[in-house]
């Protein structure tokens, strides 16, 4: 999970355009934004950031010292990658769901290569193994089975639990391979807090910033405050959680994340996203449906040898 990049000095409309990506694909059901941090190979770059989160960190953010604040929690990757997820809620989602909207087979086709080639990087980063890790990798494979097939539950309003909502679903991040998303779905909160909650945002900005007059829900906006302190709180806690773990169980944790990724395949498996009174699949859907995931598989097998070849370059 490594990377021998310096990402305190990779320039900062790289690390805005991952954070578009990783936004984009927090958004998703089914897909993980950690685990396009890992396969980019800045996971634990950013977990040791979010690590060094204390109250030093509010005492300079207050006092303005930008330097102190930069230097202890690598303020500028932490700044310019939340700009680019913040900002891919309000675009990159809008342009997606039209796409969802009009070419679901494609693009979950898409999603469901990227998983793949994502899965295939983690296998192929993982050369120890023996019993224990596969009993472990076995665990990880039941618990994402379980959430597969689980019923989702009824939409919640209730502030406490859409605080927990928060700070479970940001697993997404902290969690390579675990859906923040998918997890909204199954606590029945999914269309309220990334769909419903961010659109009556989105209008309040445009209705300050370009005096248009589109309706806002009040109550909305205090429910994406809450979720979005419950991330906050979520992210902080479990990424010192995480560091942990890595340090002292890496190879053990890449097991059970395998595990996890090949349960929740029936997710985001094309064809189950597609219902047939909605579209009907030809053969040439089908075609270019498998295209779709073989190609998708392709960009993140290079994304990944592109990235190892720069780390090489670095060890020269």
């Amino acid at each position: 999970m490594k990377s021998n990049r310096d990402w305190n000095s990779i320039n900062s409309l790289e690390i805005f355009f991952h954070g578009l990506i990783m936004g984009t694909i927090n958004k998703l059901p089914g897909i993980s934004g950690g685990l396009y941090s890992i396969v980019i190979g800045f996971y634990d770059h950013l977990m040791n950031s979010i690590k060094n989160i204390n109250n030093n960190t509010v005492k300079y953010l207050f006092l303005f010292e930008l330097k102190k604040l930069n230097s202890s929690i690598n303020g500028k990757f932490l700044f310019f990658l939340s700009i680019g997820m913040v900002i891919s809620y309000f675009t990159t989602s809008k342009i997606l769901d039209f796409f969802l909207l009009n070419y679901e087979l494609y693009v979950w086709s898409i999603f469901f290569g990227l998983i793949l080639g994502s899965l295939y990087v983690l296998i192929k980063r993982t050369n120890k193994t023996n019993i224990k890790k596969l009993l472990i990798l076995f665990v990880g494979l039941c618990f994402g089975l379980l959430l597969s097939f689980s019923e989702p539950m009824l939409e919640n309003r209730a502030l406490v639990f859409v605080f927990f909502c928060g700070f479970i679903s940001i697993c997404g991040i902290t969690i390579p391979g675990l859906s923040g998303s998918f997890i909204l779905i199954l606590l029945g909160n999914y269309e309220l807090l990334l769909v419903d909650a961010v659109n009556s945002f989105f209008n309040l900005v445009a209705n300050i910033f370009k005096n248009e007059n589109y309706p806002v829900d009040s109550e909305l906006i205090k429910i994406l405050i809450v979720f979005f302190l419950g991330s906050a709180l979520g992210l902080i806690i479990l990424s010192k959680f995480l560091s942990f773990i890595l340090k002292k169980y890496p190879i053990h944790l890449n097991h059970l994340i395998i595990g996890f990724i090949v349960g929740t395949l029936p997710i985001v498996w094309p064809w189950n996203k597609v219902e047939l009174g909605e579209e009907f699949l030809t053969m040439f859907n089908n075609f270019y449906g498998l295209i779709f995931i073989l190609a998708s598989f392709i960009i993140i097998i290079l994304l990944n040898n592109n990235a190892n070849k720069k780390n090489i370059r670095s060890n020269r």
